[in-house]
């Protein structure tokens, strides 16, 4: 069993097409196919299967699929003992990130991973709402997936890497409740609420709560703004204005600039499963690059 196949094999299952993977390989379509049916006939069995214009991966595939790609991987870190190991990592990085995490932490990472690899090129994909980045993971037209939400399950995705990030809410200092604790909903729902995209899962929670206590939208003063970043400076920028400054809802890692300049302070309310989780996720069918595994590299160096 060559280790080529077993490469063509991962970018078959990746790309669910054999002509989309023969692009990604530089191959002629019918070297895929031929690839292919060598593997098919070592091991007897159908790999795939066409649905429309499509392929779907058998499960004697989906089998071969987990052995195949730490076969590859394992072959590659092999090779690097006759290249060299300080060998520069290149090639395409493609992130798609939740809007909500643009913010100076995410850029540091950045920063950081292409210091440490100048020869890769990053694209970096943003999306207000994350089922739209989802959607791109699994047509592979991202690499890599970073959210905040719950942790999710689907079975068809990885976790690189999952780091815990608490939801609060927040007020410019000097705010009439920045003093108060044990505070309720209902005294928070008193002064304007600067909402966020409302696609976003803690936004979600938040107007759950509000119908439990029976209350509609025009029962309270509220402005919604899509962007996180614009709606933590309105919140910011409302200093001094008492009964009409702004709160907002924010997880941890996008406020910790703001709390750190002394513009925004937490107020003493235990936001019901406020309890987050940023999550660095790619598809199970997915070949692992070089600079993909450089980027999980980072996120365990980190931890």
């Amino acid at each position: 069993m060559e280790i080529r196949n077993l490469i063509t094999f991962t970018k078959v299952a990746e790309a669910q097409s054999l002509s989309k993977a023969a692009r990604l390989l530089g191959y002629a379509q019918s070297t895929v196919t031929m690839q292919m049916q060598q593997l098919e006939q070592e091991l007897g069995v159908p790999l795939y299967e066409r649905v429309g214009k499509q392929i779907r991966i058998t499960q004697a595939g989906q089998e071969l699929l987990a052995y195949a790609v730490p076969i590859i991987k394992m072959s590659q870190e092999a090779l690097r003992i006759g290249k060299g190991a300080t060998r520069e990592i290149d090639g395409l990085l493609r992130l798609g990130v939740l809007e909500t995490l643009l913010n100076p932490r995410l850029e540091e990472r950045l920063d950081q991973y292409l210091i440490r690899h100048p020869k890769v090129e990053l694209k970096v994909i943003t999306e207000a709402d994350d089922r739209v980045l989802l959607d791109r993971l699994r047509h592979n037209e991202i690499d890599f997936l970073i959210t905040l939400d719950h942790l999710r399950k689907e079975p068809d995705l990885v976790h690189a890497e999952d780091v815990e990030d608490a939801v609060h809410f927040y007020a410019a200092p000097g705010h009439p409740l920045e003093q108060q604790s044990e505070l309720n909903l209902q005294e928070i729902l008193q002064y304007p609420l600067i909402r966020g995209n409302e696609s976003l899962a803690y936004e979600q929670q938040l107007e759950h709560q509000i119908q439990q206590l029976g209350l509609e939208q025009t029962d309270h003063q509220q402005m919604v703004l899509q962007n996180q970043d614009m709606a933590l400076r309105m919140a910011a920028r409302q200093h001094g204005r008492g009964a009409q400054s702004g709160i907002v809802l924010a997880p941890e890692s996008a406020v910790r600039e703001y709390q750190e300049n002394g513009q925004l302070e937490q107020l003493n309310y235990q936001f019901p499963e406020g309890r987050m989780w940023q999550q660095t996720i790619y598809h199970k069918n997915k070949w692992l690059t070089g600079a993909m595994n450089a980027w999980i590299d980072m996120a365990e160096d980190r931890r």
